[in-house]
Formats: C-alpha cells, sequence, structure tokens
C-alpha cells in the first residue's frame, strides 16, 4: 500500500477581536483557491470612496483530503467562520478553479469548499467568478502595470494579492461604480495587512 502523503500545515495567524468598521463601510470577504494554498482577504470602502485592504492571509485549514472530509470541514468552517465574525461581509467572493491540465481531485475539493460557505451563510450574498473575468478587466483598465509585476514586486503571495484584488473587484460591482484607486497602493495596503510573515523581498 503507497504510502499516504503528509500535508505541511499552513501558517496559523490571529485575527483582530473586532473589525473597527463603521456600519456605513462596505466590506467583501474574497478567496482565491489554488493548489496548494487558498488566499482570503477583506476589501472595504468608505463612504468617501475609499479603499483598504483590512487584513489577507492564507487559510490555516483548508479542505485538501476528501478521505477525511468531515473533520476537514468542520475545522475549514470555523476558520471561515471567524473571518465573517469579525468583518461581517457584506458580500463574498470566490474564484472558481477551472481545469488546466491533470491536476487530480483539485476543482473537485475547491468545488467542495464553495458549497461548503454557500451552504453556511445562505445569508450572505456570493459571487463565482473565473480567474479571466477580474484579471482581463484589470489589465484592461491599468495598461501600465500587470498583475505580473506586481507579483514580483509585492512582499504577499500571489494568492493573497489575488484575493485583495478581487474583493476590490467585488466592491465595485456591488456597488455599481468605479472607484479611482492605484493598484500599487492596493498591493501596499495587503502587505500591511497581512496576517502573516512577508516575503523577503529586496526594493
Amino acid at each position: 500500500m503507497a504510502k499516504r502523503k503528509i500535508r505541511k500545515p499552513n501558517a496559523e495567524y490571529t485575527l483582530p477581536k473586532t473589525s473597527g468598521l463603521s456600519k456605513a463601510t462596505k466590506r467583501v470577504l474574497a478567496l482565491d483557491p489554488g493548489s496548494r494554498n487558498m488566499g482570503i482577504s477583506v476589501a472595504a470602502v468608505n463612504t468617501k470612496g475609499l479603499i483598504k485592504i483590512m487584513a489577507n492571509s492564507i487559510v490555516t485549514n483548508p479542505v485538501f483530503d476528501l478521505t477525511a472530509f468531515g473533520p476537514q470541514r468542520d475545522i475549514f468552517i470555523q476558520e471561515i467562520a471567524k473571518w465573517i465574525e469579525v468583518y461581517q461581509p457584506n458580500g463574498i467572493i470566490i474564484e472558481r478553479f477551472q481545469t488546466r491540465g491533470l491536476l487530480g481531485p483539485l476543482i473537485e475539493i475547491v468545488s467542495i469548499m464553495i458549497g461548503i460557505i454557500s451552504g453556511r451563510w445562505p445569508h450572505i450574498p456570493i459571487k463565482l467568478i473565473t480567474a479571466a473575468t477580474w484579471k482581463n478587466e484589470f489589465h484592461r483598465r491599468f495598461e501600465r502595470v500587470t498583475l505580473e509585476d506586481l507579483y514580483k514586486e509585492s512582499r504577499t503571495t500571489p494568492h493573497q494579492l489575488d484575493a485583495c484584488f478581487m474583493g476590490v473587484f467585488a466592491l465595485e460591482k456591488g456597488l455599481r461604480t468605479t472607484f479611482d484607486y492605484d493598484p500599487v497602493k492596493i498591493m501596499h495596503s495587503a502587505e500591511n495587512s497581512s496576517l502573516i510573515r512577508l516575503i523577503n523581498r529586496k526594493r
């Protein structure tokens, strides 16, 4: 019998006890699943149109092994529940995972996590998008900076940064407006609000 692979755990983090946000501030919980890591963030915008990334990280306890689904589902729910309790998002956005080669049960796992979240918090509007939906719009809008440039510059992981920009995308779509923001400043906001250790990158 083949040995079962042991997954290296993601870094743990601590959320603040309260968000410190007023009720007038709109906020979105964004999740960017990947083959090994799932980025998570909360993007917020106040009544003056100022966007801020409140917190971001890599999910510590994603579902990754369907043979141990019950226990993994429970701790995954507990982790996401803490974000929802603290930030009380007006909406949730999650990137659907599409086929890109042979990735085993990954698409199934991501779909299950989406189902868990939508079923657990049905009162919160949820938007499911493909990567191309928000990334193509980003690149049409910002001609002088690409996401690839920001990935190389940012001291967060790409999944964290993607979750942050997805949150901004969802705020604009949900509020049916376009905010005047600088993507580099969003990158710095993501770095400043990262709940896990930043990448030691020279600038």
